[in-house]
């Protein structure tokens, strides 16, 4: 979802329904087959090639675990039908399964929303029965249901959720959940700032857990917010709350709670996509939808950064926030035939500590109608942002998309998250379209830490 570029384009990146993206890249590989390792020992394009899928196996129960054939990545599944009758997926790429000592995860549960949190052992890769949270009790109001879509894990106790109540009847509180006690405690209480039709949508959070960031929106103004709030919790103290006039759909606080990327909506030709405000000072710079500012697509914010699909040269940017018209292009997507693949959409996550890399998962965009060469279709990976090309190949998802149905759509796309130490990536798989989607965790050697970036460093403020 971070961060939408054109709604009147065929890469228009909506939550929903997404179009047109890419992706091919080069050498590398986790858990190697021979054929992989070979492809690492070769040139760079020489590993530009698609590896045929195995047939589709039967699914493990949860809990269960298998070894992806192509790219010999060990993988559990982590929910099934008894966890919920329809299907359970993580949230979103940029709002994180795990929490900081990969302890619990956090998944979707069916199509309503809901939340479910299971115990996780890192050490033995196995998963427990989870629980679903339940609503809190407010004076006045009684049981007043929770958003969980945005929650996001504390950043140092495990044992925290940070969650903020529904939609319009809770007023716009912020609150912690704890995942052992099953009970939640309020932080900030926002609804001074609003009327009783009011509500907060969309959280993000600076690493430390210090800043906050929310669309305020009101009931009947879907995805129309008012303002967008931004919070800072050691000082108590709004540092935004600001209208959006129409303009602002979306928001989204880099981690290191400095920037703050504003989506604009309906956007034409040469005109304001995404814009980045510095909290310091209150500057707010636009990046433009033409080939010079290329902004930055399907991706996901990093610290002082933003890294995602480059759709004027088909592949993948980076840009500091500090310099936003200098888009880095840090991978072209092409085969060994240096034939480019506009078929596959992508969701992008930078939650791992080390930001070296961005890990991803593609899936054949239904929308697009032109052949691809089929290299990158239907897998997690993980990219390499120094400018080298260096790529990792995790596994395939198994998830088919046609978006044709609640099982086959939005919320049976891959849409990976990493754990923070970089061991697990969760995904979400329909399996070929067997009826029904579910999580997966994949465990791997985390990516090296890249100490020469070989083209590319950040400047400074």
């Amino acid at each position: 979802m971070l961060l939408n570029n054109a709604s009147n384009s065929r890469y228009s990146l909506s939550i929903v329904l997404i179009a047109g993206a890419i992706l091919l890249f080069s050498a590398g590989s986790l858990r190697m087959n021979p054929v992989s390792i070979q492809a690492q020992n070769d040139s760079l394009k020489a590993a530009r090639v698609a590896y045929p899928k195995p047939p589709l196996p039967r699914p493990p129960r949860a809990g269960g675990k298998f070894i992806d054939p192509t790219f010999r990545t060990e993988i559990m599944r982590a929910t099934d039908e008894h966890d919920d009758p329809v299907g359970l997926s993580t949230y979103y790429s940029h709002w994180p399964t795990f929490n900081s000592n990969n302890t619990y995860i956090l998944v979707r549960k069916g199509l309503g929303g809901d939340a479910l949190i299971k115990p996780f052992n890192a050490e033995t890769f196995t998963v427990s029965r989870g629980h679903k949270p339940g609503p809190v009790e407010i004076p006045g109001k009684g049981a007043v249901a929770v958003n969980l879509e945005s929650a996001i894990w504390h950043p140092s106790n495990p044992e925290l959720l940070y969650c903020f109540t529904g939609y319009r009847d809770g007023g716009m509180g912020l609150y912690t959940y704890n995942v052992v006690t099953q009970r939640y405690s309020l932080v900030k209480d926002f609804s001074g700032l609003g009327t009783p039709g009011d509500y907060l949508w969309e959280m993000s959070m600076s690493t430390d857990g210090d800043v906050f960031a929310w669309s305020h929106m009101r009931a009947g103004r879907q995805d129309n917010p008012l303002y967008y709030l931004v919070w800072r919790k050691s000082t108590d103290k709004v540092l935004y709350h600001t209208p959006t006039n129409g303009t602002i759909i979306k928001v989204r606080l880099d981690k290191s709670g400095r920037y703050l990327a504003l989506q604009h909506g309906n956007f034409k030709a040469n005109q304001p996509t995404n814009s980045y405000l510095t909290l310091a000072s209150g500057l707010i710079d636009p990046t433009r939808w033409n080939a010079a500012d290329s902004p930055t697509g399907h991706g996901d914010l990093g610290t002082g950064f933003i890294a995602g699909f480059d759709n004027w040269a088909s592949g993948i940017n980076r840009r500091w926030l500090n310099d936003v018209h200098a888009p880095q292009l840090v991978f072209r997507f092409q085969d060994s035939r240096d034939v480019v693949d506009w078929t596959n959409d992508i969701h992008g996550t930078m939650l791992a500590d080390n930001e070296d890399w961005i890990t991803i998962g593609t899936y054949r965009e239904p929308s697009v109608t032109v052949a691809g060469t089929g290299v990158f279709t239907d897998q997690i990976m993980q990219l390499a942002l120094d400018g080298s090309g260096r790529w990792r190949r995790i596994c395939y998802t198994r998830s088919s998309i046609d978006n044709r149905s609640d099982t086959t759509g939005y919320w049976a796309m891959p849409k990976p998250t990493i754990s923070r130490d970089g061991r697990f990536i969760a995904f979400t798989s329909n399996w070929e379209k067997s009826g029904r989607f579910d999580v997966f965790i994949a465990r791997i050697s985390p990516a090296p830490v890249l100490s020469r970036p070989t083209r590319f460093r950040r400047t400074q403020d």
